[in-house]
C-alpha cells in the first residue's frame, strides 16, 4: 500500500466522524443564535421608519411654528372680511400659498383659519403631480370646530400644549399635520396656522433612501380588501400590540415585519410593512459551515493524527532527505547520493533527488553563462533605448542646421562682390552717385540683420545638437558606471528638468498648436542626485504622455508637476488627457516587454522602474479607466545638494590684517 493510501484512509474515518457531529452542534446551536439576531436587526427597520416618520412631523410642526410667529402672518389672521384694503391681503396669499410658496417649504397642505374655523387661505397640493387639488377633510370655507386639526385648541391650556402634530387620514393617504396658534399682541390667539405632507410619492421614497428601508404604508380604515391576505391576516395582532409582528415569507427568502403607527388621537392609523432579505441567517449557514467550534475540534483532531502518522511514516525519511539536502548545498557537492532504498513514494523521492543534482551540476555552468549574456543584453537595451530617444532631437537639430546653412544669403553675397569688383577703380563715385550703388549701404544693413537672425538660430539649434550629444555621451558613461557599480550624483534642479524633457520630445514631435502644457512646480530646492538618469526618467514619461494623447482629437493637455510630500519626499508627475490606462493595466506598464503600440518595444517604462529603484525612489501609474487619461507619478527622497564652501575664514582676517598694516 502506497503511502498516499495508508494516509487517506485514516483520515477519511476521522473527517466523517467529526463532519457528523459539527453539523449537529451548529444546527441546534448556534443556527438559533443567527436567527435570533436576524429577528431583532429586522424589528429594528421598522423602528427607524417610524423615527424618520416622526422627524417628517416634527419638521412640519416647525414649518407651523415658523409661520405661526411670522409678523404677516399675524397680520393676515387679525385682518377682518370687512377690510377695504384686500391688496396686501392678495400679495400675502401670492406669496405664501402659491404652489411654488409651497413646493419651497416641502409642504403638500397650508391653512390659515380663525379661531372659529373660518378659513382664511388655503392650498392643497397633489403630492404626485404637484398641482392644486381639493380634499374632502379640508373644506375651502370653514373648518369644524371638531375637526382634528384644531379641536385641541379648546384644551390646549390646562393641558399646557403650545401646538398639535400628528397623522391623520384622508381620501389622498395619511396626512403628517402640524397646528400651530397665531398669537397676536397681548398673548392673544387670532387664529391657526395648519401644515402638511402626504405619506406618499416622494415623501415615502426619502423616508426609504434616508433608513435604506424598503417598506409598505396603507391606512387601516375602511375594509381590508386593499391590503395584501398576508397582512390582512394579521392585522388584529398587530394592532393588538405595541412590537413590531414579525412572520416569514411563503418562500423564506424573506422576513417580513409589520408595526402601526397612531394617528393625531394616538389611535392606531397607518400599518407599516417592511420586507427584510435574510443575509444574516444565510451569512450564518455560510460561516457555520466554515468555520467555528467544529473546525477548531475537527482542526486539533488531525492535527494529532497527523503529528503521529507524519513522525513515523514521513518525517523520519523527509529528514534524513533534508540533511543530505543541506550537506550537499553547503558543500556543493552535486555528485554526493543519498542512496535510500524504499519502494514508497519516499524513495522515488530520493532516487529522483540524486538525479536532479546530477542535472544541476550540468546545468550550473550554462546558467552562469546565459545570465551574463542576458545582463549584457538587458544593459545593452537600456542603452539603445535611451540614446534613441535623444538621438531623434539630435537628428532633428542637425536637420535644422542643415536647412539654416543652406538658406544663407551667400548668393546676394557673390553678387555684391562681382558689382563691387566691376567699380573698383571708381567705387567712391559709384557708391555716391550710381543708383546701385546707392542700395548697397541698405543693402548690407538689411543682410547683416539677416544673417545675425540666421546666426542666433544655428547657434541656439547647435547648442540644442550639443546638449544631445553630451547627453548620449552621459548616457553611455552612466551605463558604464552602472556596469562598474559607481553613480555620479551632483546638484540637480528637478524643474529644468522636467522642461528639459519637455524640449527633447518637442523637437521629435514638433510643435503642436492644441496642446497645452500645465505646470504645477513647488518652490524645491536643488537636490543631490543623479541628473542624467532623472533625464532619462522624464524623457520617456513625457514622450509616452505625448504618443498618448496623438489618437485624441481636440485639445490635448500636458500637466507637469513637482511637489513637495510630507517624510522629506518629492514627487514629479507627468500626467496626459489620452487613452488613459485600464485598472488591470496600471502595474503590468511596468513589466519588460509589455506595450499597447504596435511599433513599441516595452523597455521604456520598464527600464524607468529599474531607474527609480536605484535612485531611491519608486515609480506608478495613476488613471481613471480608458478614455480618462493617465498621470505617472515618480517619488523620490530629498536630499538637497551641499552649497559650495565658503573660502576659510583664517584667509579673511590675515588679508584684514595686512590691509591695516599697510
Amino acid at each position: 500500500m502506497s503511502l498516499t493510501t495508508k494516509i487517506a484512509a485514516i483520515l477519511t474515518a476521522l473527517i466523517l466522524s467529526l463532519t457528523t457531529i459539527g453539523a449537529t452542534v451548529q444546527q441546534f446551536v448556534f443556527g438559533r443564535i443567527f436567527t435570533s439576531i436576524e429577528r431583532e436587526e429586522a424589528g429594528q427597520e421598522l423602528v427607524r421608519v417610524r423615527r424618520a416618520i416622526d422627524a417628517e412631523v416634527l419638521s412640519c410642526a416647525q414649518s407651523a411654528h415658523r409661520l405661526g410667529t411670522w409678523l404677516p402672518s399675524e397680520r393676515f389672521a387679525a385682518s377682518s372680511t370687512s377690510d377695504g384694503d384686500t391688496a396686501w391681503k392678495d400679495a400675502f396669499v401670492a406669496d405664501n400659498l402659491s404652489p411654488r410658496a409651497l413646493d419651497g417649504e416641502a409642504l403638500d397642505l397650508l391653512y390659515f383659519c380663525r379661531l372659529d374655523g373660518e378659513v382664511l387661505g388655503s392650498t392643497v397640493l397633489d403630492p404626485a403631480s404637484r398641482k392644486e387639488t381639493d380634499l374632502r377633510e379640508f373644506p375651502k370655507d370653514r373648518l369644524n370646530p371638531s375637526h382634528q386639526a384644531i379641536a385641541w385648541a379648546a384644551t390646549s391650556a390646562e393641558r399646557g400644549l403650545n401646538r398639535h402634530s400628528g397623522v391623520m387620514a384622508t381620501e389622498r393617504g395619511p396626512l403628517l399635520l402640524a397646528t400651530e396658534p397665531i398669537v397676536g399682541a397681548g398673548e392673544r390667539t387670532q387664529g391657526y396656522v395648519i401644515t402638511g405632507r402626504f405619506l406618499a410619492g416622494d415623501l415615502s421614497k426619502r423616508i426609504s433612501d434616508a433608513t435604506q428601508v424598503k417598506f409598505d404604508a396603507w391606512l387601516l380604515e375602511g375594509d381590508r380588501t386593499h391590503l395584501p391576505a398576508d397582512v390582512a391576516a394579521r392585522v388584529d395582532d398587530v394592532t393588538g400590540t405595541a412590537s413590531p409582528l414579525l412572520f416569514e415569507s411563503e418562500d423564506g427568502e424573506r422576513l417580513s415585519v409589520l408595526a402601526t403607527y397612531d394617528d393625531i388621537r394616538r389611535q392606531p392609523i397607518i400599518l407599516l410593512r417592511a420586507d427584510v432579505e435574510r443575509t444574516i441567517t444565510r451569512a450564518g449557514a455560510f460561516a457555520l459551515k466554515s468555520g467555528g467550534l467544529t473546525d477548531a475540534t475537527l482542526g486539533l483532531t488531525i492535527l494529532l493524527g497527523l503529528l503521529f502518522i507524519l513522525n513515523t511514516v514521513v518525517l523520519r525519511p523527509i529528514k534524513a532527505l533534508t540533511d543530505h539536502a543541506v550537506l550537499t548545498g553547503q558543500s556543493e557537492n552535486f555528485r554526493a547520493k543519498f542512496g535510500i532504498d524504499r519502494e514508497d513514494e519516499i524513495g522515488t523521492l530520493g532516487h529522483a533527488f540524486d538525479e536532479m543534482m546530477g542535472k544541476l551540476e550540468q546545468a550550473r555552468s550554462a546558467l552562469v553563462e546565459t545570465a551574463r549574456t542576458a545582463g549584457m543584453s538587458e544593459i545593452a537595451t537600456g542603452i539603445l533605448h535611451n540614446v534613441g530617444n535623444v538621438l531623434n532631437s539630435v537628428n532633428i537639430s542637425a536637420s535644422l542646421v542643415s536647412q539654416r546653412v543652406d538658406g544663407l544669403c551667400v548668393d546676394d553675397l557673390e553678387r555684391l562682390a562681382d558689382v563691387i569688383t566691376e567699380n573698383k577703380d571708381n567705387l567712391g563715385e559709384f557708391l555716391m552717385n550710381d543708383p546701385r550703388g546707392q542700395h548697397i549701404q541698405p543693402f548690407l544693413s538689411a543682410l547683416v540683420v539677416e544673417l545675425s537672425e540666421e546666426q542666433r538660430s544655428i547657434r541656439s539649434e547647435v547648442t540644442s545638437l550639443t546638449d544631445g550629444i553630451d547627453h548620449i555621451c552621459e548616457l553611455i558613461k552612466s551605463q558604464q558606471s552602472l556596469a562598474k557599480g559607481t553613480k555620479l550624483i551632483e546638484p540637480t534642479d528637478l524643474g529644468e528638468r522636467l522642461d528639459e524633457a519637455l524640449r527633447i520630445t518637442q523637437r521629435v514631435h514638433g510643435v503642436d498648436g492644441e496642446l497645452v502644457v500645465v505646470r504645477r512646480f513647488d518652490d524645491i530646492p536643488e537636490l543631490s542626485l543623479d541628473k542624467h538618469k532623472l533625464l532619462e526618467i522624464l524623457v520617456n514619461l513625457v514622450q509616452n504622455a505625448r504618443q498618448a494623447m496623438a489618437p485624441c482629437e481636440g485639445p490635448r493637455e500636458l500637466t507637469l508637476e513637482l511637489r513637495r510630500l510630507p517624510e522629506s519626499k518629492v514627487l514629479l508627475a507627468v500626467g496626459d488627457s489620452g487613452i488613459g490606462i485600464p485598472e488591470e493595466d496600471l502595474t503590468r506598464v511596468f513589466n519588460m516587454g509589455f506595450t499597447t503600440r504596435e511599433d513599441g518595444h516595452g523597455f521604456g517604462l520598464h527600464s524607468s522602474a529599474n531607474s527609480a529603484v536605484e535612485m531611491g525612489g519608486r515609480l506608478y501609474a495613476l488613471s481613471d479607466g480608458p478614455g480618462e487619461g493617465a498621470k505617472f507619478c515618480l517619488e523620490l527622497p530629498m536630499t538637497e545638494a551641499i552649497p559650495a564652501a565658503m573660502p576659510h575664514s583664517a584667509d579673511s582676517t590675515e588679508g584684514s590684517a595686512f590691509g591695516g598694516a599697510a
